[in-house]
C-alpha cells in the first residue's frame, strides 16, 4: 500500500515511479499499469469522472528524471472514465519517467 499524498485540493493525485511503482496516491483504486515504454495508466475512484476533471502530470524531478523529458495526460471516456494515461517521453520519444499526477 502506498504512503497518503496530502492534497486538499485534489480528488485524486499520485507520485509515480518510472517502473510505475505507485510511491504516494490519494483516491488511487489499483496499482498503476505501466502498458509500455512511457505509458501509464492510473485508475482513480469511481466518484471521479476523468473526462469532466482537470487532470494535471508533471514530471518528478526528484526520482530520477532526464533532461529533455516530457509528459503528456489523455482521458478517453470510451474505454474508462476512471483512468488516467500517462505518457512520458524524453526527446520525442518515449521513455519511462517518475510524474506526479493531479485530478482536480
Amino acid at each position: 500500500m502506498p504512503n497518503p499524498i496530502i492534497a486538499p485540493y485534489a480528488r485524486a493525485a499520485a507520485l509515480v515511479d518510472r517502473d510505475g511503482t505507485l510511491v504516494r496516491a490519494k483516491n488511487v483504486t489499483a496499482d498503476v499499469q505501466k502498458t509500455d515504454v512511457g505509458v501509464y495508466r492510473v485508475t482513480v475512484g469511481e466518484n471521479i469522472d476523468t473526462t469532466s476533471a482537470a487532470c494535471q502530470a508533471t514530471v518528478a524531478g526528484g526520482s530520477g528524471a532526464i533532461w529533455g523529458a516530457e509528459i503528456h495526460v489523455r482521458t478517453d471516456p470510451s474505454n474508462n472514465d476512471h483512468i488516467v494515461t500517462v505518457f512520458t517521453g524524453r526527446n520525442g520519444a518515449p521513455f519511462d519517467q517518475p510524474f506526479h499526477l493531479a485530478v482536480l
